[in-house]
């Protein structure tokens, strides 16, 4: 009986194993040891007691190669009595081992291979590894869970396998067989071995009394499998093993079949796998199709020869000792309830009803219908910074990369917006617009919801969650947008709560980390201004992680959250950089609320005044209007600014304070939340990234506002839930009702002012110009009104809409953050500035070029009232023009022109599918949202249903019992050991290099 012993850096393992081998009741006749190491070369041996020969071989070599390397160091085999016992540094055998196996095949002639129970090196009270079958499908499987060892798997005798850490073999055998298929070089090779054992006639049996531990995947191993393998080769090597079985398994006329299916088959793999959450095996996948399909050929070849020369018994013989279907759906089923059950520990419950989520949601919509009653029933919402939507087949052509008919016309990317607006749309295909109306009818129902479920991942307490859904939903940032229609700052205060829920869980599980990619690249195209803040937080919790070590496993989770946001933007950062507007990247979408009236409202406000403002939520400027809308209304801007920041003050102090207290160390990251929040909106207010007029424009504050009021709300959950706050549980509640009474009381003067029609979001069409001018459209689409706006400093703006007007998801920032005259075309502005004004310039070659048919002057304000009499007179003036009419969309003129007809529209430019580059943009961006979507998609069962880990199960085994090491055993240690997994289908058993 000769011991074949295979080490490569075997260190303190091939220590104990050599005392172990010198401890057996029945000594060896011989000892083979094959060193394999490539940094620690054995250079003596001690004695053991029997004869040993030391061989030295590649440091590349594989556990079959070394196992070859030692027979033919050996005289061939003369008889059926001579054994090999192979073993690797980490296999160190009981006292009893080798005299059980031999004692088991002696009274069992037809075994040729035996195999030991594998024990777990840190605890060997736990099984490891004891016999492998395969499933229906071919996949490998362990026989046994990784549970406490009650004997509950001794009655298993004939196996398909056994693993080759311990396995006993015949020396003839090996050699007929020709020991592992070199195709198989760290998975599935004992397998295969066994399978050609069977095939040939001859039994494979475990040896229940015989023990052996095994270190498993901290194990030395060998050069191609160690313990520094990651997971992902792991899985790349057990699938290309599995694909090299499929081939030499296959019959002959089969073959093609199973070559040619091999790369489609990656493909739908690599799906399989996102859904799995494991998107580290997608380029696994592939490398093994490829390496199977083209690397090696001949090994295929070879090993299908070798498998017919020795066959004897047909496929059938198998059959019996395959896995059946029903136990490897109980495996699944233990593995769903086990990762669920890790998936919620530390978490707080839900309870959604029974916790007062249910009556805070209900609450918010019955006031949220209340407010926007007279939008029920409309086709679209008015608001100053609100456009209705295109049909639904206009509105999905407008993503990626196409023709903008803005201005003179230009071709350009997409806002990333335009994706949010289009799914948005899409709710309500048929009109597109009303989804905004139900939108608004929501709004205040979906902000609790949002504020509720992110503050239940913070705090167990149903009055904190319920502070806090009340304070996200009352928050005066939010209230203001839905009152402008900043529709942009509302569906990004709608998901920042969703983010930084699937955050909180983000580098435990692959699907939160994807959600939580999706949900900020939903919030970055609504509010780029985020942008900053957003990429700062990403790098300092994906830094500190990975600096923490093992405190911050899964920080690689993280790593990819910015790729779904980056992809959406990198296209228009790049056409912006060209433009020279690199700020415009960060320019709210949507039309300009400069346009609206309020120009550069948030350039020019005292530093002081705006940081107050800021300290209460109020987007800056809009403090005055906070103080029109008050009880009373006698209130002046300055006394209203500082009533709004002492109904702050009891959020902001118990914010402040949070850190201080015991056991809140989280509210530290609020706070730094909350301050790059604070240092977005001083930031939007002082950085221009567009120009109207003489107006310079920024983006608006509020979407840094929403994040800073996230913060806060987060810090004070932190510090009234700290332990320190042993502070009563009254005291608690009642700081809380604080804070919650001093946020309704600021929001209420916004509320009662928007229910009694105060409100500048109002029902609206889904045409933004005269009744006259969308009749005219109907029937020529590309009919254009030129638009004039008046501002003040004598300035004036000019645009082309056609059709039925401007839409929003027409909007693009490229054209927004353009200088006036690159924006509109050298001359569409000098047409606006000669009609503006009176003079010989003759406008009919450019309003025949521009097919131009009406002129509209918007209503004037107190600012522009010159600019516009000045225009008024100018077109009243000119006979090319005749009044038409005066309505709220302002005053119009018709061009007499008209009736004579214009030229023929020109084509017009190519939409999102009209050129190879636009199908290129559009393209990788639907790959990636697609594939993130399917990553994010909550199939917890697909997830679980194989296992390759294979640690002990604490808590798996009979409960109430004690156990006890066996007889014998070379450890017997009590410390538990991690990891908690069942396996299904698994890396073909305890493997060598495990």
């Amino acid at each position: 009986m000769t011991v074949l012993l295979v080490t490569h850096d075997g260190g303190v393992y091939l220590d104990r194993t050599l005392e172990a081998l010198a401890a057996q009741t029945r000594t060896p006749d011989r000892l083979v040891v094959v060193d394999i190491g490539s940094r620690q070369r054995v250079t003596e041996l001690p004695a053991v007691g029997f004869p040993v020969q030391h061989l030295a071989g590649p440091p590349s070599s594989t556990f079959g190669e070394a196992i070859t390397l030692a027979v033919r160091s050996l005289a061939p085999a003369s008889s059926d009595d001579q054994w090999l016992w192979l073993l690797s540094a980490d296999n160190a055998p009981e006292a009893g081992a080798l005299a059980a196996m031999l004692a088991a095949v002696e009274i069992s002639p037809s075994v040729a291979v035996a195999g030991p129970k594998l024990m777990q090196w840190a605890d060997p009270q736990y099984l490891y590894s004891y016999g492998e079958t395969l499933t229906p499908l071919g996949t490998s499987v362990e026989l046994a869970e990784p549970l406490l060892d009650q004997a509950q798997y001794d009655r298993e005798s004939d196996v398909t396998a056994v693993s080759s850490a311990g396995m006993l073999v015949r020396h003839r055998l090996w050699e007929q067989l020709g020991g592992f298929d070199r195709g198989l070089p760290a998975m599935d090779d004992a397998l295969d071995f066994c399978i050609r054992a069977r095939l040939a006639g001859h039994r494979v049996s475990l040896v229940p009394d015989a023990r052996v531990l095994s270190a498993g995947r901290r194990a030395p191993g060998t050069a191609v499998i160690g313990p520094r393998t990651s997971r992902a080769k792991r899985e790349r090597l057990t699938r290309t093993a599995q694909l090299h079985r499929r081939l030499v398994y296959a019959p002959a006329l089969a073959l093609p079949l199973h070559w040619l299916s091999l790369l489609p088959l990656a493909v739908l793999r690599a799906l399989g796998q996102l859904l799995r959450k494991q998107p580290g095996s997608v380029v696994g996948e592939f490398a093994a199709a490829f390496a199977v399909a083209f690397g090696h050929p001949g090994r295929v070849v070879a090993s299908r020869r070798r498998l017919a020369q020795t066959r004897k018994l047909s496929w059938s013989a198998l059959a019996q000792l395959r896995l059946p279907w029903a136990e490897i759906r109980r495996r699944r089923s233990l593995a769903r309830e086990e990762t669920s059950s890790a998936r919620r520990a530390g978490r707080h419950e839900i309870r959604f009803v029974a916790s007062g989520g249910a009556a805070v949601v209900l609450v918010a919509g019955v006031v949220g219908l209340l407010v926007h009653l007279p939008l029920f029933g409309a086709p679209a919402v008015a608001a100053p910074a609100l456009l209705p939507l295109n049909d639904i087949g206009t509105l999905w052509s407008q993503v990626g990369f196409g023709w903008r008919a803005l201005g003179a016309g230009f071709a350009g990317a997409a806002d990333p917006f335009v994706w949010v607006l289009a799914l948005l749309g899409s709710l309500t295909f048929w009109s597109p617009s009303a989804s905004i109306v139900v939108l608004y009818l929501l709004a205040l129902p979906l902000a609790a919801l949002a504020g509720w479920f992110a503050a239940a991942r913070l705090t167990a307490s149903p009055w904190l969650r319920v502070v806090a859904a009340v304070g996200w939903t009352l928050a005066p940032s939010f209230l203001f947008a839905l009152d402008q229609g900043r529709l942009g700052a509302i569906v990004a205060h709608l998901l920042l709560p969703w983010l930084f829920f699937a955050l909180t869980t983000a580098r435990r599980s692959w699907e939160a980390s994807a959600a939580a990619g999706l949900l900020g690249a939903a919030v970055l195209a609504s509010a780029p201004s985020l942008w900053p803040a957003l990429l700062a937080l990403w790098l300092i919790v994906t830094i500190s992680l990975a600096a923490a070590g093992r405190r911050g496993r899964g920080w690689h989770r993280l790593v990819p959250l910015p790729l779904p946001a980056a992809v959406l933007f990198l296209p228009l950062a790049l056409q912006h950089l060209v433009q020279g507007t690199p700020l415009g990247v960060l320019a709210d979408p949507g039309i300009l609320l400069s346009q609206a009236g309020t120009a550069g409202e948030g350039l020019a406000a005292p530093p002081l005044g705006q940081t107050l403002a800021f300290l209460a939520g109020l987007p800056e400027a809009t403090a005055a209007a906070w103080s029109a809308s008050a009880v009373g209304s006698g209130l002046s801007p300055a006394a209203g600014l500082a009533l709004a920041i002492v109904l702050a003050a009891p959020l902001l102090v118990l914010a402040l304070a949070a850190p201080f207290l015991r056991g809140a160390p989280k509210a530290v990251a609020a706070l730094v939340v909350a301050a790059l929040g604070f240092a977005t909106a001083v930031l939007a207010a002082r950085l221009p990234v567009a120009s109207v007029g003489a107006d310079a424009v920024g983006p608006w504050p509020g979407p840094g506002l929403s994040l800073l009021w996230l913060g806060l709300l987060a810090a004070v959950v932190f510090g009234l839930s700290a332990g320190e706050l042993a502070l009563a549980r009254v005291l608690r509640g009642a700081l809380g009702a604080v804070v919650a009474v001093g946020v309704v009381a600021a929001a209420a003067p916004l509320l009662v002012s928007a229910a009694l029609g105060g409100s500048h979001a109002v029902p609206g069409a889904e045409r933004t110009v005269p009744a006259l001018v969308a009749a005219q459209a109907a029937s020529d689409p590309t009919l254009g009104t030129l638009v004039l706006s008046g501002e003040h400093g004598n300035g004036l703006t000019a645009g082309i809409e056609r059709g039925t007007g401007a839409k929003l998801d027409d909007q693009s920032t490229l054209f927004n953050a353009a200088p006036a005259d690159v924006a509109l075309g050298d001359s569409l502005a000098v047409l606006a500035g000669n009609l503006a004004s009176r003079g010989g310039y003759n406008p009919v070659p450019a309003l025949e070029a521009q097919r131009i048919g009406f002129v509209l002057l918007t209503p004037a304000t107190r600012e522009s009232r010159a600019v516009h009499d000045r225009v008024t007179a100018a077109l009243d003036g000119n006979p090319l023009f005749a009044p038409v009419t005066r309505t709220a969309h302002g005053t119009l003129w018709r061009y007499t022109g008209l009736d004579a007809g214009l030229p023929t529209a020109a084509p017009a430019g190519p939409d999102n599918l009209g050129t190879p580059f636009g199908l290129g943009v559009l393209g990788v961006q639907l790959l990636v949202l697609i594939l993130t979507l399917l990553l994010a998609l909550p199939t917890a069962g697909l997830a679980e249903s194989v296992r390759p880990e294979r640690e002990a199960r604490r808590g798996s085994g009979v409960r109430g019992t004690r156990a006890v090491a066996p007889a014998g055993s070379l450890a017997a240690s009590s410390r538990p050991s991690t990891g908690a997994h069942a396996a299904v289908a698994t890396p073909g058993g305890a493997r060598h290099g495990e």
